[in-house]
């Protein structure tokens, strides 16, 4: 069966720099986590904003086999893949639950037709859009700062409310960056018991993170960049005894 996620040898050139070098990475459906490490400046926010479209990029990515234009925002949130990302992208102006329905993709009965003859029908519509996004603070456990102004989350609780946002989108997959970046250790136990239910549900993720714990936690397999180049990949306890990824955590392994 062909992965969720195919990415072939994407390079991501700045210049003269050349940031992502050829790496290729795969994620299958139904729930598997692939976590992306690596030292800071190795290539790992670069591949996932190549992946998001967010910078141009050279290679190919497909998602359930279909082509992915690259260098084009937005292309693939299209097939259900959203992205998270190091500083919480949350509008302070807005409640949590605005915040939240920002994310549905339902476009159902918001013209002239909903407005005035089916208005009835858009009401209980919008009735339901209203509770599938206080479902999903409720999973992130932000239920009681619905109404609140999202200005006045703490930290952890707008990483929350990020996650709350790209669930009410119904993911495939997600490609969160530093997810546990900022959380203190109860807030960190609690964000991996939150995302092992999301993988339970049969979304699949690629998690870019520095606790090495977490990591382990959450994959079954990991791959490591270096100075964008791909060094290493498998099961954690076999790539963290890979010579290549001692040198580049340690420097030269003894």
């Amino acid at each position: 069966m062909s992965p969720l996620l195919d990415c072939h040898d994407l390079t991501v050139r700045f210049g003269g720099v050349t940031a992502v070098n050829a790496v290729s990475l795969a994620v299958d459906d139904g729930g598997d986590v692939v976590g992306l490490v690596g030292p800071n400046g190795s290539g790992k926010s670069t591949f996932l904003n190549a992946i998001s479209g967010l910078v141009p990029a050279k290679g190919r990515l497909t998602v359930a086999g279909k082509d992915v234009p690259l260098g084009r925002p937005g292309a693939i949130a299209r097939h259900r893949v959203y992205r998270t990302y190091q500083t919480p992208q949350v509008n302070p102006a807005m409640s949590c639950l605005e915040n939240v329905l920002v994310a549905s993709t339902d476009t159902s009965l918001r013209g002239v037709v909903g407005a005035w003859p089916l208005r009835p029908g858009m009401w209980r519509h919008e009735k339901r859009r209203w509770q599938e996004a206080a479902e999903a603070l409720e999973r992130v456990g932000l239920l009681d700062r619905a109404n609140d102004g999202a200005a006045g989350l703490a930290y952890g609780e707008r990483r929350h409310l990020e996650l709350a946002r790209a669930l009410l989108a119904r993911p495939r997959l997600l490609l969160m960056d530093e997810p546990a970046a900022g959380l203190n250790t109860a807030e960190t136990s609690r964000l991996a018991r939150l995302l092992r239910g999301v993988s339970a549900e049969g979304i699949s993720a690629v998690v870019i993170e520095h606790k090495i714990g977490f990591i382990e936690e959450l994959c079954r397999r990991i791959v490591v960049l270096e100075q964008g180049i791909q060094i290493a990949a498998g099961p954690p306890t076999e790539v963290w005894r890979d010579p290549a990824v001692m040198n580049a955590y340690l420097g030269e392994a003894l």
